[in-house]
């Protein structure tokens, strides 16, 4: 699996799509031959009947699962927005805190949106994550609770900041396992099987002109492939090329060095 997530998408499409068409020839062509004395014309009323039905069931099949995989993929990036969004607003909440605590807070919130951004979004490509990155965030959450607030605004402070602590915490735990759990590898035999009985029943009809008729089966074959491979890629959000990558943290950082080199004393 992790093999398959090194090879870009767009390479990995064209392989297979190369691989299956091939392979879906080969075998019409091997299944015509072997069977030449049929009249593969003279079934093609009745096959267009049973293929109708068997590729709608499988169609909708592919169809949630491929609803499924989105949604599952946007979970995982509306999970990463919050997460950078609330390490972001620690830095400004905790404005309110004592100095030594405000320092060693914003130190941390700092050092977590690094780590995200150089260590465990690459680790996130393996399947794995980043193990200091939880132990900053509980050195931020320890500084905040441990304070003993002097005035309410302290008071105040303590609580805001504790809570967005608490979010950014939960939110990395969400995605953590989000990145562990994709489709099983039952629902891939299953879809496997349907993808190749509906290619493998395109093999039963028959056209006087053979290559129109290889022609639209490789074109079915195309849609089909095209789908998993779109499913592959989706069912793990931070593996792929294409899914999320550490954009969000990026900004983060950003926007934390420009606080530290703004005009306001209490936000550096």
């Amino acid at each position: 699996m992790t093999a398959l997530y090194a090879i870009p998408a767009l390479v990995l499409l064209v392989l297979a799509l190369g691989i299956s068409a091939v392979v879906a020839a080969a075998g019409q062509i091997w299944i015509h031959r072997r069977f030449r004395g049929q009249d593969f014309i003279a079934h093609n009323e009745v096959g267009g009947i049973i293929i109708a039905v068997t590729g709608t069931l499988y169609a909708v099949m592919l169809g949630l699962l491929t609803v499924a995989m989105w949604q599952h993929f946007l979970e995982a990036r509306q999970l990463v927005v919050m997460e950078s969004d609330a390490d972001i607003d620690v830095w400004h909440t905790a404005v309110g805190l004592s100095r030594p605590v405000r320092e060693r807070v914003r130190d941390d919130v700092l050092r977590y949106a690094q780590i995200m951004k150089d260590r465990e979004w690459p680790l996130m490509r393996k399947g794995s994550y980043d193990t200091t990155a939880g132990a900053v965030s509980m050195d931020a959450i320890d500084a905040t609770g441990s304070l003993l607030p002097a005035n309410t605004g302290q008071s105040n402070a303590q609580a805001a900041t504790l809570g967005q602590l608490t979010i950014m915490h939960d939110a990395r735990q969400q995605r953590i396992a989000i990145n562990l759990v994709g489709l099983s590898w039952f629902g891939w035999l299953i879809l496997l099987l349907g993808g190749i009985c509906i290619v493998g029943f395109c093999w039963l009809f028959g056209l006087r002109n053979r290559r129109v008729h290889l022609l639209m089966t490789a074109i079915v074959t195309t849609m089909i492939v095209s789908a998993l491979i779109l499913l592959f890629e989706l069912q793990y959000p931070f593996r792929s090329d294409v899914g999320i990558g550490p954009d969000a943290w990026n900004d983060a950082v950003a926007h934390i060095h420009q606080m530290q080199a703004g005009a306001m004393p209490n936000m550096r």
